[in-house]
Order: structure tokens, then sequence, then C-alpha cells
């Protein structure tokens, strides 16, 4: 069927409860900007669809789609779904902060230690360089193993073939001494170290116990969605009718990655609001302590902001970028790829994921937003621009 462009608004009687955005402190017509300019640009054909829902002190205050989605079954590149927030989406690397996050359970419980050689959890993770890197280095993207082939673990036998390959991988640079994105390597590694210290159980019954379950993210798995499920393929496949199958890949859409600690994870927007408004939370759930607010604060601390403000002094290029463990920080960033703009507060963290998911939380204005579209945008000026604009926006709303 074709698809005539048009808003549609959830209804879904879930956490967060919608209110109106002034009683959060939004102004409905500066709001009503960033509404408008993502309609234009499913309207003029940037993407075919997008989502954005934003909450301010753990109230829904927008939660919007427009547009359409390429679904299982759909039969062309033009046989758009409507879509709606409930449907789900890869979240492709904005996975990598559930993985932090689980590894800061772990190391709350005294089971894993950031500064701890990885070998001292993975024994055979040894020689070519690798006896310094820790957990710390591959949550900040610095431990010098970037670069690696496919690395698919959607079965245990691939998952062991991988963590195989990746210990034969020599490091490129001393560890710690630079950033540079992982972004297969270091969130798989972590994974394992969790697991080696949990019975080697799956990674998808961790993280889902652990931290799913609790958070209520009900709609979001590391495993194949239910039947029923409706899941956008996203960026929009090339092959029709689209199966998510592991075993294939397709141009522009890699579904090797379910599972993936680094990105394969599937979820809804309201599910990426409530691992954002967690972290908002300092680690506080419904009235519970999941996570200390400490090990909160840690994940969201530049972890090389020396490093970065020296060589800033000096008038160079930093060797860091500005991460967290498993979260980027804006610091002083100006409107680059990862969508931070240039309104929220220099502590505002998030993540996104390749160039169709961002969410964002900025505790200076306690706003988190999610932001997701059913197509990669036709540049990476396109995906630069369509983010940091509509994160610009609904944070120039919120003037109270």
């Amino acid at each position: 069927m074709s698809l005539t462009v048009k808003n549609t608004v959830s209804n879904q009687a879930e956490w967060p409860e919608k209110v109106d955005p002034e009683e959060v402190g939004a102004d409905p017509a500066l709001l009503q900007k960033a509404l408008d300019f993502i309609a234009a640009e499913v309207q003029g054909g940037t993407v075919p669809g997008a989502i954005l829902a934003a909450t301010r002190h753990g109230q829904l205050f927008i939660e919007q789609a427009w547009g359409g989605y390429i679904g299982a079954e759909s039969a062309s590149r033009e046989d758009l779904l409507p879509l709606d927030p409930t449907v789900r989406v890869m979240f492709y690397s904005f996975t990598k902060p559930t993985t932090a996050t689980v590894v800061a359970l772990l190391q709350q419980s005294r089971l894993l230690d950031y500064d701890a050689p990885l070998r001292s959890y993975i024994p055979e993770f040894s020689g070519g360089g690798k006896e310094t890197i820790t957990l710390r280095h591959l949550l900040t993207h610095s431990a010098g193993i970037p670069n690696s082939p496919s690395l698919p673990v959607y079965t245990e036998a691939l998952w062991r073939q991988a963590i195989t390959t990746l210990c034969a991988m020599p490091v490129e640079w001393q560890p710690g001494s630079r950033t540079y994105y992982h972004a297969a390597t270091g969130m798989l590694l972590a994974a394992e170290a969790v697991r080696r210290v949990s019975g080697r159980r799956p990674w998808e019954e961790i993280v889902r116990q652990r931290l799913f379950e609790p958070l209520g993210m009900t709609q979001t798995t590391l495993g194949f969605p239910p039947p029923a499920a409706k899941v956008a393929f996203t960026p929009r496949p090339t092959n029709y009718p689209c199966k998510l199958d592991p075993a294939r890949s397709q141009s522009g859409a890699e579904y090797q990655f379910i599972g993936h600690p680094a990105g394969g994870a599937i979820g809804t927007v309201s599910d990426m609001l409530r691992l954002l408004n967690f972290h908002l939370n300092q680690g506080r759930w419904q009235g519970k302590i999941i996570l200390q607010a400490a090990n909160c604060r840690e994940m969201q601390r530049v972890q090389y902001q020396q490093a970065i403000s020296e060589a800033l002094a000096a008038g160079k290029t930093p060797d860091h970028e500005y991460w967290g463990l498993g979260w980027l920080l804006r610091g002083q960033t100006q409107e680059g790829w990862f969508g931070f703009g240039n309104v929220v507060s220099e502590s505002a963290f998030g993540h996104a994921g390749i160039d169709t998911v961002i969410g964002i939380a900025d505790p200076a204005k306690h706003l988190a937003l999610a932001f997701v579209t059913t197509d990669s945008p036709p540049s990476s000026e396109a995906t630069i621009r369509l983010r940091n604009t509509v994160t610009n926006l609904v944070a120039q709303s919120v003037v109270m």
C-alpha cells in the first residue's frame, strides 16, 4: 500500500503518563516548531517516518509519529505501514548504554572492577599489547582495538568464535592514550566479562533480568521480538518482503547484529526513555535504588576530562572525546554526529544508533528525548542537521 504522511499519537496507558507541555514548563508554541520541522522533513522525503518522544521530570509531554515504515509484510520500498510510537526499531549503538549499565551493576556488586586487567576475567585475552586493557578502557572506546571483522553473536557458537577473534587481536595504540569509536569490540568484551562472572549465562538473559525487567522495558529485547510485534526495518532494506533473519545480510540493514551487546537491541522509544530517566534519577526507579547514585555519576563523568582540558589549553585537538562509561557527554561539542546540538548543557549525556536513533538526557533541564527515523537520511550532513535541529528545538521549548 502507499502511505500518505500524517501524524499519529500513541494513546498507550503505560509509563510515562502524558501531560500537557505547560505542566512541565515547555512552551507549546516553541515545541510546535520542532513538530513542524519533523513533519516537513518527512513530507519532503528526508526520511519516510520519524518518532519523537520526550519527558521532563519523568512526565511525557510529547509522543508523536509521522509517516511510515517498512515491516515484514511490506512488498516494496514504497509499501509503507503507518508509523506509531509502539513500533519497535533496532537500537543499534543505543544498545551500548544498556551494556554499560549492566557492567556498572556487576561492579556495584563487586563482581567486576573497572580498572582490573580484562584478562582477570578472560584469561585468554592476552598478548599483542592487550595485557593492560581494562573494562574502563572498553567502556570509553580507548582500548586500542576499534577495528574488527563482522562479529555476529546470535548463537552461542558464534559468540565464542567472536571472543576468540578478539582475543587474537593486537592493540593499535597504548590503551587509554586516545579514544576512537569501538563499534563492536569493546562492549562485546565487556559483556563477556559479565558472562564469565555470571556462570556464562546467555547475555540476553542477564540483561533482561538485571536491567530490562527492573525498569519495565518489556518492549525491548536482545533476541527476536514476538511474531506479532510491529518492527520497523531500519534502514529500509533493498529486498522484499524482508525477514528479521540474522543469518542473512542486506544492503543497508545488518540484522546479523541482533543480540549483540554493542548494537543488537530492538525496542520502543518509550523504553529508551525509561533507560534515560533511570540515569537522570541517579539509579532510582519507582522509589527503588537499583544503581547507587555514585555509580551513576561515574558513568556520567567525562573519564578523560583532564587530558581534554590540557589539550584545549595548549591549542591542540584533544586525543580523547567526552566519553563517560558507555555514555557520550556533550561537553563542548557543537552540533556533532551524535545530535546533542548546542542548547542542552555540557553535562547532557546520551548515545546514537547509526544514523536512525538518538537518545539524550540533560540533567540541567531534567529532560530526556528519544528521536528515531525509519530510514537513513540521504547524507551525513542531512543526519547531523536533522538530529541537532530536533534536539535544539525541543531543548529550547523547555523555558521554565
